[in-house]
């Protein structure tokens, strides 16, 4: 036996430390609590004595369920020192799972607090005595009792996993395995950082990967950040916690991990050095997605494998920024010393590298087995060594690594939890009036699962959802409960799960049970920040109508409820919409992919911007890009190109007319190219660039041939360039600038590495949506638009200087300021104060300004609306822009307050039916239409914000859109009479009038201007900032 064989946890904790050292720090209740190593020490042994005079015997389990704190720390090691085994439990189990885990276990003793106390079933105490200790203890007078030192077989810690034939099963870990895995991970992860190093430890405590952490961390006599409930769940606190602790190392489930990364993880430099993750796949583009950002050059992300049965951990992938990463998830890496992990077939015999088979483990790692040990239960002896079958399908790399290929039974893991939904489905038939049930794991559309509960029963959802709720820890309680009059069975008998999980993922949730905490956090991540209290507003925490919707779609895709955007506005905190989502049952569908076809319709969006193209609108309607860049690589630039072509059908698609009807063709194969320009030997190359760039917004796209996009990369200098990227507004909208930047700085980052880019596939294509949009019944949403907008003025008529029947249609001009920073912060104040978003104060000014400058007081606004209605749509490029008419009353004896809610009124209702195209309101309306104009909505207003609704990417060196980095392209078209364009940044408004250039002289528009901001500031003027 080696050195490492003979040790055991208990000796791993002797490890060199600072006695006065912090040990473990734990923020709760406001309070920050801390220990030092002397103080730790003191605790586990005061414990461990308490134990000991109490009769405990060596290697007996001992139930240790308490809130989490400091004190869950100091019991673990001292259960250990005792010479017990470590039976963690939690306080969220339901009293039913408790008394099951305490009478499986035939524990006797449990430590706990004052919650875990209550928690205990009083049936538990009086049919099966167990002898409740507090962690905390006084010094005893005299020597204390000394534990004997365990042996290397000795029994460490007993955990419990879920199991397939509904009971859960208890593992047996032993001294040595734990010893080993302390020993070489203390080499790995911790020696590089200097030995000892802040760990937070947000597991939790009845994960495997807590007890490694803490054992880890006491070893090389570290300090523990232990996370609270709430502050391990939200990822924004999470990453507050780790720069104010200036933590070094991290252990997070692949989940969370996204959840950090969209968070902001990796944008800041900070003492963060190693990122742990596992618990399942890990997807290969949220780590390069990290690992890409401006603190990425610092962090090394480990991903590690292993079943408990495994001692926690079995194998090591170590990933950095210079990693070739392949493939849509990373790999599992290679055994960890004194462990040995193969591939082997179903006579267990191993297979060689890149044949699958099932995963297996043995060695120094393997668990001592189960508590209850069954036949057929994973532990097997072959030619007299120890093995383990994972149930994990796997395949050896040529270069030795191991790569997870999915699972040979219906094992699966929900956020980091293994779950055998065999153990749910025989819970729930215990449930009276359950003929038959199972239990199917699905997509969630975050990239993690849900369990879904497919049943034949009298009972009712609620009625199967509170059995579960009182016999499963809250991982385990299904999140949709699917009625069926009988499951379906293949030809075995056997219920099919296949067809169940199928109906599954195509079914819609039942009405949400969001509580308000759950809500809190959705709302906090579409505002880019920490979750909301359950009382806070959602608007005033800088929400917006695009946030709004985002946030609608957000909860579609999460329980599948259809949510209508009112109903946000209606209800801003967390705790008034989780009560507002209980009384909705309207569902939500994926939008089905179309039927394979030479040409398809055009979408209502689409057809509207078609018929304005050929009434003259080709330049008008071209969109300009331009980046401000450094260098750049020309080959992974186009290699990007082709790679976003291919994933967008937008950007394939053509136009043609069959029938009299127009048809878009998405070309399966369709080139991008690129076009380079060097401009330094220009004798002011930016003047130049200026000139290249309006050529190109003023070179008209021909819709019948595909691409109706153009790029050109504009040499500034050596180290300076421009990207210029345009496009026809029928294929992309201002939402899709944002997508498409994203997809293309991904792909260009993967290409300069040389690997194939990590982009999560796409739920539909353009063309599916345009086929639904044409599929869907409208007829319901015109009387809502008609008793709105009846008796409407079918044209605002603005004072002009000109004839809009004079000059050529769509010719324009813009004129454009910044509100300083001071009126800037006083606008968001008072739509702060006055619980609105920005937008709506914008819109009352301007519909004040239009009052003022025709004495009307009944006004049509038109408003850009995103109305991408469907989460499917979300990460689509296309035009999906629909004009809302906002109709207002402006009367001089309003004061602006009351104003603005009227505004606010009708821009929520405008906005909460912005998936009833315009071309299907005006048709029902049949306004009278005016030469040149139009109807309804020959004023317009856009806000504009969408890279503050999709999170921007920090990036520096990459595609990103950015607002710095954005440069200004001059028109000289226009699409309406007078439109006010506000392009809201962090910290300015910068606010613009596109004007029609028949009507209205340059002057009289800056005049128009210069009016709105003397309203603002006096509207804004008893404002405080």
């Amino acid at each position: 036996m080696s050195a490492v064989d003979q040790r055991t946890a208990a000796r791993v904790l002797q490890g060199t430390r600072d006695p006065l050292s912090l040990a473990v720090v734990c923020e709760r209740g406001g309070v920050t609590y801390r220990v030092t190593h002397t103080e730790l020490r003191a605790r586990v042994r005061r414990l461990a004595h308490a134990l000991l005079v109490n009769g405990v015997r060596r290697g007996e389990p001992v139930a240790v369920l308490m809130e989490r704190s400091e004190w869950t720390v100091s019991s673990l090691l001292g259960v250990l020192e005792s010479g017990a085994a470590y039976f963690p439990l939690s306080t969220e189990y339901p009293a039913e799972r408790l008394a099951l885990l305490l009478a499986d276990s035939g524990c006797r003793f449990a430590v706990v607090d004052d919650t875990g106390r209550r928690a205990i079933p009083n049936a538990v105490t009086t049919l099966s005595p167990v002898s409740l200790l507090s962690p905390d203890h006084p010094d005893e007078p005299g020597a204390q009792r000394a534990p004997g030192t365990p042996e290397p077989t000795g029994l460490a810690a007993l955990l419990y996993t879920s199991g397939s034939t509904g009971t859960p099963k208890g593992v047996l870990l032993e001294h040595g395995g734990l010893a080993n895995l302390v020993t070489h991970l203390q080499d790995t992860l911790y020696a590089p950082l200097g030995g000892r190093t802040v760990e937070a430890l947000s597991a939790p405590f009845v994960f495997d990967a807590a007890l490694q952490q803490v054992l880890s961390c006491a070893a090389n006599g570290g300090t523990l950040l232990v996370l609270d409930e709430h502050d391990r769940r939200d990822p924004h606190r999470f990453l507050d916690l780790v720069v104010r602790h200036r933590v070094g190392l991290v252990n997070v489930v692949a989940p969370f991990l996204a959840a950090l990364v969209d968070a902001g993880l990796g944008t800041t430099r900070t003492d963060l050095r190693h990122i742990v993750t596992g618990g399942q796949a890990v997807p290969t583009a949220v780590v390069r997605r990290l690992l890409d950002r401006s603190a990425g050059d610092a962090l090394t992300v480990w991903s590690m494998y292993g079943p408990t049965e495994a001692t926690v951990d079995a194998t090591c992938l170590r990933v950095d920024r210079d990693t070739q990463l392949t493939g849509p998830t990373l790999g599992l890496g290679t055994a960890l010393p004194g462990v040995r992990v193969d591939v082997r077939d179903d006579g267990l015999r191993v297979v060689p590298p890149g044949v699958a088979g099932e995963i297996c483990v043995g060695g120094m790692g393997l668990a001592r087995g189960y508590l209850h040990p069954a036949p057929g239960s994973g532990f097997t002896t072959l030619d007299d060594d120890r093995l383990y079958r994972t149930g994990d399908l796997g395949r050896v790399t040529p270069d030795g690594g191991l790569e997870f290929l999915g699972r040979v039974d219906d094992q699966v893991k929900v956020r980091g939890y293994r779950v055998e939904p065999g153990e749910i489905g025989n819970v729930l038939a215990g449930c009276p009036g359950v003929t038959e049930v199972a239990v199917v794991a699905v997509p969630d559309g975050t990239g993690d699962l849900d369990l879904v509960a497919c049943y034949a029963a009298d009972a009712d959802a609620e009625t199967l959802r509170g059995h579960a709720r009182a016999h499963l820890p809250p991982w385990m309680v299904p999140s949709r409960f699917l009625r069926r009059a009988t499951l379906p069975h293949n030809a075995n008998g056997k219920v099919d799960r296949a067809a169940l999980a199928a109906e599954a993922a195509r079914s819609t949730a039942a009405p949400p049970s969001a509580d308000a905490t759950d809500l809190g956090v959705l709302l906090g991540t579409a505002l880019g920040r920490a979750a909301l209290a359950p009382d806070e507003d959602f608007f005033a925490a800088g929400g917006h109508s695009l946030k709004a919707l985002r946030l609608v779609n957000g909860i579609a895709a999460r329980w599948g409820a259809r949510v209508p955007l009112r109903t946000v506005y209606d209800h801003p905190t967390p705790r008034s919409l989780a009560r507002a989502l209980a009384d909705l049952g309207a569902r939500v569908d994926h939008i089905p992919r179309a039927e394979p076809a030479a040409d398809h319709p055009l979408s209502h969006a689409q057809q509207r911007m078609w018929i304005l193209h050929q009434l003259g609108g080709s330049l008008a309607y071209n969109v300009p890009v331009v980046m401000d860049q450094g260098p750049l690589d020309r080959a992974a630039l186009e290699t990007a190109l082709a790679v976003v072509t291919a994933r967008h059908d937008s950007l394939r698609t053509g136009f043609t007319v069959r029938d009299g009807e127009p048809r878009q063709i998405v070309h399966e194969r369709v080139r991008v190219p690129l076009r380079v320009v060097d401009v330094s030997t220009e004798d002011d190359p930016v003047a130049a660039a200026e000139r290249l760039v309006r050529a190109e917004a003023a070179r008209p796209f021909d819709l019948t041939e595909a691409p109706l996009a153009r790029v050109v990369l504009v040499e500034l200098s050596s180290s300076r360039c421009r990207l210029v990227i345009t496009l026809h507004h029928v294929i992309c909208d201002g939402w899709s600038i944002v997508v498409l930047s994203r997809d293309l700085n991904a792909a260009y980052r993967a290409a300069r590495r040389g690997e194939r880019p990590a982009l999560p596939d796409l739920p539909i294509g353009y063309r599916d949506f345009a086929v639904w949009d044409r599929a869907r019944d409208l007829s319901a949403r015109a009387p809502a638009w008609r008793e709105r907008l009846a008796g409407v003025p079918t044209h605002l008529p603005l004072p002009a200087d000109g004839d809009s029947a004079a000059g050529a249609v769509f010719s324009g001009g813009t004129c454009a300021c910044t509100f300083d920073a001071d009126l800037s912060a006083r606008v968001r104040a008072l739509a702060a104060r006055s619980g609105r978003t920005p937008a709506t104060v914008f819109l009352a000014l301007y519909g004040w300004l239009l009052h003022r400058l025709t004495s009307l007081e009944d006004i049509c606004v038109g408003l850009g609306g995103a109305a991408r209605v469907h989460p499917d749509l979300e990460h689509l490029v296309g035009f999906f822009v629909n004009v809302l008419p906002v109709r207002l009353f402006p009367r001089p004896d309003l004061d602006f307050d009351e104003f603005t809610d009227q505004v606010a009124a009708a821009l929520t209702a405008a906005l909460d039916q912005q998936d009833c195209p315009i071309d299907v309101v005006v048709r029902d309306l049949n306004p009278d239409r005016g030469s040149g104009t139009q109807p309804l909505t020959n004023v317009m207003f856009a806000y504009q914000n969408f890279a503050d609704v999709l999170g921007a990417e920090p990036e520096s060196d990459g595609l990103f859109l950015d607002q710095s980095r954005l440069v200004e392209v001059p028109v000289d078209t226009a699409k309406f009479d007078l439109t006010l364009y506000v392009h809201d940044t962090a910290a300015e408004f910068r606010v613009a009038f596109e004007y029609d250039g028949r009507l209205f002289r340059h002057g009289t528009v800056e005049r128009y201007l210069a009016a709105l901001r003397r309203l603002a500031r006096a509207v804004t003027r008893e404002v405080s900032a």
